[in-house]
């Protein structure tokens, strides 16, 4: 986070609790304030100037955002990093992704 931004940040930390309180109300216990703030950033300030936003934007925008929206969030973001296998090696790799040879079971007899 840049010097600005942290200070942005703690200028805003009101606004956020109070978002955070209201997403713990209706039981999002797991979201934080930093995740909160980084959604806000690299989501919906993507292509802004924060340090051109005003005060009252930066609160509206915080006010608006919804659990679902930060959960959907990160959502994307897992899925879109390359490690989804980091802690798989090679032969697992093959044993999950590779072709299956079971032979189908058969129930009961096929009637006419």
């Amino acid at each position: 986070m840049s010097m600005q931004h942290a200070q942005l940040f703690e200028k805003i930390r009101p606004a956020i609790d109070s978002k955070i309180e209201e997403f713990k109300h209706f039981q999002y216990d797991a979201i934080t304030a930093e995740e909160l703030w980084r959604f806000c950033v690299e989501k919906k300030w993507r292509k802004k100037n924060i340090e051109q936003l005003r005060l009252y934007e930066v609160i509206a925008t915080i006010f608006a955002v919804r659990p679902s929206d930060i959960v959907s969030f990160n959502q994307v973001e897992f899925l879109q990093s390359n490690d989804w296998f980091a802690e798989v090696n090679t032969d697992e790799l093959k044993l999950l992704l590779g072709p299956v040879n079971v032979e189908p079971e058969y129930v009961g007899s096929v009637k006419d």
